[in-house]
Formats: C-alpha cells, sequence, structure tokens
C-alpha cells in the first residue's frame, strides 16, 4: 500500500513538474519573440530583406513618378548602387543602411514612413482637398525652418533641394510632396543647411524622402570594454577629437548648436575628423530654448527636457518656463565619458577621474548646469599631456 502511494506520489511530482517546465518554455518562447517584435519595430536590429521590401515600394514609387531626386536612377535602374546592408541601433529611424555606390561606401537613410509625415494638403470647409501652390509651398518651407532651425536663407528650395533645378518649371503636386515631406525630416535640413561645414557628413543625394550621406566609421566600434593601454589610447584620441568638435559647435556658428540626443554610436570618423552621424536632434540654442521654456504643464524638471537638453520646471507655477540649463560638455561627460565608459580606465588618473565627475555633475546639480569652461580645458590638457607621454604609433583608421 504505501509503495502504490509512493508511486502515485512520484507520478503526479513528475507531471506538475513537466507542466512547470511547459509552462515556463511557453513563457520563454512568448516573451522572447514579443522582444524581437519591439526590437525590429525600433530598428535596434533590423534584416536586409526589410530593406529590399522598402526600396522595392521606392523603386515602384519612382517609376511611377511619385518619388524624385537624383538618388533614384543609380538606386532602381542602373544598377551603380550595389551591396546594400541593414545597420541595427538606429531607433526613431524607418531605414538605415549601407552601400556601394560606385565602389564608394556610403549611407542610405529615411527618417519615417510615408503616413506619419504632415500632409501637404488640408481640408477645406466643404470637405475638399485643397492643395498649395508652389509659392505657398515655398513660404510653408520657409516658416518651418525658421520656427524649426530658426534661420532664413537665401535660395532656400535650391539649398535643400538642389535635385530641383532637373524639373525647371514642371513642379507637379506629386513633387511638391516630396519636397514637403523632406522639409520635416530634421536631419536631412540639418544636413542640406550645413554641407559646407566638417562638422556632419555630407548628403550626396536624394530620392523620395530616402537620402545618401558620405559613410564615417562610427567611434561605438572601438574597444570600450579592454583595459589595455593601447584601446584607451585610441578612446583618449577620440576623446581630443569629441573635445575639438564640441568647441567647434560652440564657436562657429552664429547661434551654438546643442546636440540634445548624445550616444556614443552618434559619433563617427571621416577623414580624419570627427563627425556627427545622428543630426535628428541637432538644433541652435535659440531653439531648443524656446522648445524646453514653452509653458506646458510640469510637475518635475525632466518634463520640461528635449531628451539631454534639460530644463527647470517651475515647482510654482508648474510651467516650463526655464532656458536650456546644461551643455554638450555636460551631457559628453556624463554619457560618453562615463556612462559609456570612452575614459574609464585603471589608467585614468584620479585627479582627472573627479574632474570628469564634476563635469557630468556640477555642484551636485544632477547634470542640470552647464559644465564651465575651464573643464574643457582641464580635459584637454589631460589629453594632450596623455597622448604626448605615451607617444603610441596612430592607427590611421582613428
Amino acid at each position: 500500500m504505501r509503495l502504490h502511494v509512493k508511486r502515485k506520489i512520484s507520478k503526479i511530482t513528475r507531471l506538475v513538474f513537466h507542466r512547470r517546465c511547459l509552462l515556463l518554455v511557453l513563457f520563454v518562447s512568448t516573451f522572447s519573440m514579443i522582444s524581437v517584435f519591439y526590437l525590429v519595430q525600433w530598428n535596434i536590429i533590423c534584416f536586409n530583406i526589410d530593406i529590399e521590401n522598402r526600396l522595392n515600394t521606392l523603386c515602384m514609387e519612382y517609376n511611377e513618378g511619385k518619388a524624385f531626386g537624383r538618388l533614384c536612377e543609380p538606386l532602381c535602374n542602373n544598377g551603380e548602387i550595389s551591396a546594400l546592408s541593414c545597420e541595427p541601433m538606429h531607433k526613431g529611424k524607418f531605414a538605415v543602411f549601407t552601400a556601394l555606390w560606385n565602389n564608394s561606401l556610403i549611407v542610405i537613410k529615411s527618417h519615417r514612413v510615408k503616413s506619419e509625415y504632415i500632409p501637404l494638403q488640408w481640408i477645406a470647409s466643404n470637405s475638399s482637398e485643397v492643395f498649395p501652390n508652389y509659392e505657398e509651398l515655398v513660404e510653408m518651407v520657409t516658416q518651418s525652418i525658421l520656427a524649426n532651425f530658426g534661420m532664413q536663407k537665401e535660395n532656400l528650395m535650391n539649398r535643400l533641394y538642389p535635385f530641383l533645378v532637373d524639373y525647371h518649371n514642371d513642379v507637379s503636386r506629386e513633387l511638391m510632396i516630396n519636397l514637403w515631406q523632406l522639409s520635416q525630416d530634421n536631419e536631412y535640413v540639418t544636413l542640406m543647411i550645413n554641407q559646407h561645414s566638417h562638422l556632419f557628413p555630407k548628403i550626396l543625394s536624394s530620392c523620395g524622402t530616402y537620402y545618401a550621406v558620405e559613410y564615417a566609421k562610427p567611434i561605438s566600434r572601438l574597444n570600450i570594454y579592454s583595459d589595455r593601454l593601447e584601446d584607451f589610447v585610441s578612446r583618449v584620441r577620440q576623446a581630443k577629437l569629441m573635445l575639438e568638435l564640441l568647441d567647434e559647435l560652440q564657436t562657429s556658428f552664429v547661434d551654438p548648436i546643442h546636440i540634445c540626443d548624445v550616444k556614443l554610436e552618434h559619433f563617427g570618423l571621416l577623414n580624419g575628423r570627427q563627425v556627427l552621424l545622428d543630426a535628428d536632434t541637432v538644433f541652435p540654442k535659440a531653439v531648443v530654448d524656446r522648445s524646453v521654456a514653452d509653458g506646458r504643464e510640469c510637475w518635475k524638471h525632466s518634463d520640461c527636457d528635449l531628451f539631454d537638453c534639460r530644463s527647470l520646471c517651475n515647482k510654482v507655477l508648474n510651467i516650463c518656463d526655464t532656458p536650456t540649463v546644461n551643455n554638450n560638455l555636460q551631457t559628453v561627460c556624463q554619457k560618453i565619458f562615463l556612462d559609456s565608459g570612452l575614459l574609464i580606465s585603471r589608467h585614468l588618473p584620479l585627479a582627472t577621474s573627479r574632474l570628469l565627475r564634476d563635469c557630468a555633475n556640477p555642484n551636485f546639480s544632477q547634470g542640470r548646469q552647464i559644465a564651465p569652461v575651464q573643464f574643457h580645458y582641464q580635459i584637454a590638457n589631460f589629453v594632450n599631456e596623455f597622448l604626448n607621454m605615451v607617444a603610441l604609433p596612430q592607427n590611421p583608421d582613428e
């Protein structure tokens, strides 16, 4: 009798165990599928088949006369562009991929799907669609650039859309829709306005809402987790170039430029200089100040932030009414030099480590104060002295 009971208990125990294992497998499988779905949706991971499908759609639009630009023909018809390869880790963009154009490496980007753009037309009182004429479109684009970038430019349409001259006076409704959609891509506009600057990769051409830019090697591919001296020296060299980039963003423009989304993968190397690879959230200071102090309701300071461009909440009135309180140096010290580990190493002197912490968190303000300019000079002095001291030969790819 006891033996029978023991066998029965053992059988029930095995059954419960198997059921628990099955539930665990189902849970892990479901969680994995959901995770992969969102990683793909956010472009954290991507697949080449997605790029092929999107380009097939673009080229169909081009052949139907709905996409315009000098990139269309080499991308869709004459085979000049090949070896397409999806680029992951680009949350917020519809598509980012590398390609070969006449054996030169390029990057092709598109910001969003067409349905997400503000439409060109509006609805009249009689429920009919109304489209602007070309002169009205020029005024719409001009006002959009003024509001979002704080600037007015002569010959704005030709600067933003070099391919426009190819169509002479034949500006169709589809072409105007294409122009209006590109004007809503912050990165496209920033790069086109700053084609003269070596701080950004240059736009080579566009097709529809896709555009090709110069390839720059992301510095995120450095060996951040190695503490070998030669690896740390490579990272210090990048810190030196980054400080030079920040200095130019502060001094080379009429209004200093703020980087409001600071990530290691947003910086790259091009022709021996460091450039900004992602210009979606790069704005003049006046534009950032207006955005973070727009009077909206707030309950905590972060309610007023524009990503890494930080502000303060007026706790008496519960509104955002304070211009930007931090600067590029503070954010880079916090998110690149420390959080991303670019300057974290046993080779880093203790005094410099303290300096970086003070730069990242001035006066224990939780990153809501500017990092003083003397911190820039002190970090630059360390970088230069360290590189002179080690004097290792430089890799040409750095």
